[in-house]
């Protein structure tokens, strides 16, 4: 037997139904409300939370699928006044439907309803989220014991006693100047009170999170983002709009309780080991809680204050009280809305912060002609601590160095942010007054697009000019003088022969080809540098070929000019593309061989099917590859392996033959390696530029690995990074190889972190995890 509960479609000339969007919400009276006339709450599907007056209101909770003749009788009913249903009609598709509250209706179907999120002022703009909000639900349960009533006087208590104590103690400026210059002495406690203060704040938002869930409302989700000039983390806790005022408040103190009761720990851990830094990390984050108080920018303070007078929103009230404080001109009909109290501290609080925010302002201004030199000197004091760091080859001083570096560029970067926001704030204020900078749909689009790819294509340019600059400049290996000098013998036959070994013999014949037929030898003044001609040209193939593959997979040019960045920073790899070896030859013509091999083969029905040569000619080019030198075996038969297994290549073989493939691929991989194996000969890059370069490849072989359609590819790349790490006669050879393999593994990595459709990205927390730490590294390896 079926049951068919699909509604019939409404029938022509019957009139429209009105029900409620799915996963609306009414929320009922706001608490507290510091209106003369109370305000209603609603939820929209989105999570964002509206206030609605009584009428309107009562019309959201009276569509349940009737017509406005319904609705307008059974609400003149229940408010005991006459509505009609034109009236009806009005309030919901003009005051409703537009903002999202009311399902879509066939029979009135319209524009899709686009659900606009407020933008207000000095919010909280560029942010992601992290910790999603079933995770955040959990975690709110786990400390809601924090809010019980002995357990916060007790926390509390705790906390005031251990701070009396520790002033007590004594001593507390001498503790102070000393843990300064234990931190100094030693830099790695930097990295301690860094990982300590964002503890800290990670604790402060689970306190807003457990505060929310405990008082009844549901809190969403966590992330970081970037506030005015500073990193800030934050916590979705809209829905504590549904609780009354102590449990509004609650939700926004409980961050600094959660604050008090981290400092009173390390208090306590300060009070029994005498760590002079502890107390430094104690009296830094006592001053970061009493500025959350600050009212004057979103912070604690100032959502303490908007629910106390019971006004969400006090930024709101900016232009509403400055216009009636003009002389002669009446009160603003939202000043005259609230209650006497939360007009007079509003009108206060609005008297107190645009003198403080102007003055700010105008503080800077003045400042940053005087700040920029100052801070740009001491940029270039900080880098040569930096280079002092890398000569010496210690890696783990330069990320640090890095990370703080970082922190001081976040200000001026949240200063541009700002700028442009303020830029685009005032266009759009011209447009909607004036109509002036109006600009036709699909332009802008168009040509932040055409700029991308300019930039892009400029990007890869300055790669082929890095690379030649320091061409000129690279000390050779005896292994390079060996290949240019034989290629110069055959070219010109007056040389005297020179021997090379049987792994360069074909790289030799490659250089000297080049060189007859384009007179490389002849327009330089030494042999190693035109020999190096052909580097470059290997380098040039190779980045052609990235420019295929990213067209092929419709990458974005963001994702081809993210590690193309990565390379002409980092300076040991520029090296590694400068020089003529055979593995950089070899990989070039093994690139061509597979984008020929791997090249999709499409033709109309009507077409009589003929051979394709690309694949033959590709099959050749990946020969002659292998030839150059066989290390390219490794990484090509590592990505087979893993397609075999996988199931995209020989989907239909047995398991048994498929694992056969996969060993014997493996074999091959490894026979090819050992074949172009040279005993003895000393790996092109110093100690330090291979661990780092190590170190950025093996991160981008983790994120590869981590997306399903691209470990075929983290494969290769893992084998080259692997064959250059170990011990072995490989690892000279391998190295080339690991930023042939990792470049495109990291431009579709990129596509796929941030290109794809938003449902196939990973979570931001593993793009998080991934992209901080690799581009420490790769701002390091650019140091080097």
């Amino acid at each position: 037997m079926l049951d068919s509960t699909l509604t019939p479609p409404p029938a022509p000339g019957a009139p429209a139904v009105h029900r409620l969007a799915e996963g609306t919400e009414l929320l009922g009276e706001y608490q507290g409300s510091g209106l003369d006339v109370p305000t209603y709450l609603i939820r929209r599907v989105d999570g964002q939370v509206m206030q609605l007056p009584h009428l309107l209101y009562r019309v959201a909770a009276s569509l349940n699928g009737r017509d406005d003749a319904a609705l307008a009788a059974d609400l003149s009913r229940q408010l005991g006044q006459e509505l009609t249903a034109d009236d009806v009609g009005f309030l919901v598709e003009e005051r409703l439907r537009p903002v999202g509250i009311v399902a879509a209706d066939g029979a009135t179907a319209g524009p899709e309803v686009v659900l606009v999120r407020p933008d207000p002022l000095l919010a909280l703009r560029f942010r992601i989220g992290i910790v999603p909000a079933g995770v955040v639900w959990r975690v709110a349960g786990l400390f809601q014991l924090f809010f019980r009533r002995p357990v916060w006087a007790a926390g509390l208590s705790a906390f005031v006693a251990l701070l009396v104590a520790a002033v007590l103690r004594g001593g507390l400026v001498d503790a102070a100047v000393g843990g300064v210059t234990q931190v100094v002495q030693h830099p790695t406690l930097t990295l301690a009170m860094l990982g300590l203060s964002l503890a800290s704040a990670v604790f402060h938002e689970c306190g807003h999170v457990a505060a929310c869930r405990y008082g009844g409302a549901r809190p969403g989700d966590m992330g970081i983002g970037l506030y005015i000039v500073w990193p800030a983390l934050y916590s979705t806790v809209t829905d504590s709009y549904r609780l009354g005022r102590v449990g509004r408040l609650r939700t926004d103190l409980g961050g600094v309780y959660f604050n008090a009761l981290f400092i009173a720990g390390l208090t306590a851990v300060y009070l029994a080991t005498g760590q002079p830094w502890l107390l430094l990390l104690v009296l830094g984050l006592l001053s970061g809680a009493l500025w959350q108080f600050l009212p004057s920018i979103r912070l604690d303070g100032y959502y303490v204050l908007a629910d106390l007078v019971g006004v969400p929103e006090l930024f709101g009230y900016l232009r509403p009280v400055l216009r009636s404080l003009l002389p002669g001109r009446p009160a603003d009909p939202a000043v005259s809305r609230l209650k006497p109290w939360s007009r007079r501290v509003i009108v206060g609080w609005v008297l107190a912060v645009v003198p403080t925010l102007g003055g700010l302002l105008v503080v800077f201004l003045l400042l940053l002609p005087r700040a920029l030199p100052a801070a740009a000197a001491a940029v270039v004091d900080y880098g040569r601590g930096l280079q002092r760091a890398v000569r010496d080859g210690d890696v783990l001083t330069v990320v640090l160095g890095v990370g703080q570096f970082s922190l001081l560029l976040l200000p001026w970067i949240g200063t541009v942010l700002i700028t442009v926001m303020i830029g685009g704030m005032l266009r759009r204020a011209a447009v909607a007054r004036w109509g002036r900078g109006r600009v036709p749909a699909g332009t802008w689009s168009r040509v932040t697009r055409g700029l991308a790819r300019s930039a892009c294509a400029a990007l890869l340019l300055l790669v082929l000019a890095r690379v030649w600059q320091v061409a000129a400049s690279l000390p050779a290996s005896a292994r390079e003088v060996g290949v240019t000098s034989g290629a110069f013998a055959a070219v010109d036959p007056r040389s005297a022969p020179v021997a090379v070994p049987g792994a360069d013999l074909l790289v030799r014949q490659l250089v000297a080809g080049y060189a007859g037929l384009t007179g490389a030898f002849d327009r330089h003044a030494d042999v190693l540098t035109g020999g190096r001609e052909v580097a470059l040209l290997a380098t040039a193939v190779l980045l052609g070929c990235l420019l295929v593959l990213a067209a092929r997979r419709r990458v974005r040019p963001l994702a081809v000019g993210l590690p193309t960045a990565g390379v002409l920073v980092m300076g040991p790899v520029v090296g590694l593309l400068a020089g003529v070896s055979a593995a950089l030859v070899g990989a070039a013509w093994a690139a061509v061989g597979l984008l020929l091999l791997l090249r999709p083969h499409a033709r109309p029905r009507h077409q009589v099917a003929r051979r394709p040569a690309a694949p033959a000619v590709g099959l050749a080019a990946l020969l002659v590859g292998v030839a150059t030198c066989p290390v390219v075996v490794l990484p090509v038969a590592a990505a087979a392996a893993v397609a075999v297994g996988q199931g995209r290549v020989g989907a239909g073989l047995p398991r048994s033959a498929r694992w056969t493939a996969v060993a014997g691929l493996l074999a091959l991989g490894l026979g090819g390696a050992l074949l172009g194996a040279m005993p003895g000969e000393p790996p092109p890059m110093a100690a330090a530029d291979r661990a780092v370069l190590l170190l950025v490849a093996a991160l981008v072989v983790v994120g590869g690995a981590a997306v399903g359609h691209l470990r075929p590819w983290a494969a290769a790349a893992g084998a080259a990074v692997l064959a250059g790490a170990l011990p072995w006669a490989v690892a000279a050879a391998a190295l080339p190889l690991v930023v042939v393999t990792v470049v495109p593994l990291g431009v579709l990595l990129v596509q796929a972190l941030a290109g794809g459709p938003v449902a196939e990205r990973p979570h931001p927390l593993v793009s998080s995890a991934l992209a901080v730490p690799l581009l420490l590294v790769v701002v390091v390896g650019g140091l080097f």
